[in-house]
């Protein structure tokens, strides 16, 4: 009853940190503009793109402080797992193992060292990893590719967050439920190319002999 009660609360708060993030790119730009009425019809994609990549900062310090609060939870958790089972030892129970808590244990500790967890798995997959490359171009078009990428970074680095999350389930007896361990690694593959998004575009490109 526990886990389940656990694993309700995680995926509600990854919802509410969804919607939250939803609403805040939203009303951004609304709020940003001094009369929101007479400015719609003026107001380019470029703008809006810009106008929401200039929030991006602050939300991804919002949501690495959200990892940081799942990782303590899911820590804190792990030792009450490694408690119950410690007490379970001579009673030869069934319903305690060593996986439950360990996983718990992982998974709090990336999520806790979230940049250096996202850049060791960007490395699984690129030497030499440069989310930030665009960067480097200065025209008005590579700025508005900037932007955009900025906003992809940012949902996935959320994706990849939720990746975890998914996968700490996996350590139950349940499972987490069917295909969870397909949806954990969806995510956090999904969301690494997200947040390297430069890199895994030109590498597409450079399979298709687009660029070269």
């Amino acid at each position: 009853m526990f886990h389940l009660r656990s694993d309700n609360r995680s995926r509600t708060i990854m919802k509410s940190l969804s919607w939250l993030l939803l609403g805040m790119l939203v009303a951004s730009p609304v709020f940003a503009a001094d009369d929101v009425t007479s400015s719609v019809s003026s107001v380019s994609a470029e703008d809006m793109v810009t106008r929401v990549a200039g929030q991006i900062p602050a939300l991804m310090k919002l949501v690495t402080a959200i990892a940081y609060v799942l990782g303590i939870y899911f820590i804190y958790h792990s030792l009450m797992k490694f408690k119950e089972f410690g007490e379970q030892r001579t009673m030869m129970s069934s319903q305690h193992h060593m996986k439950e808590p360990m996983t718990y244990m992982i998974i709090g500790a990336m999520l806790l060292y979230l940049p250096t967890t996202i850049q060791a798995g960007m490395s699984t997959f690129w030497s030499d990893p440069n989310p930030y490359g665009y960067a480097q171009e200065q025209d008005q078009w590579s700025q508005f590719i900037g932007n955009a990428i900025l906003v992809v970074q940012l949902f996935g680095t959320i994706a990849f967050i939720r990746g975890l999350v998914i996968l700490s389930h996996t350590g139950s007896q349940q499972g987490g439920g069917q295909g969870a361990l397909g949806k954990g690694v969806t995510h956090v593959v999904g969301g690494l190319f997200c947040v390297n998004i430069y890199q895994f575009v030109q590498a597409i490109l450079w399979t298709l002999g687009i660029q070269t």
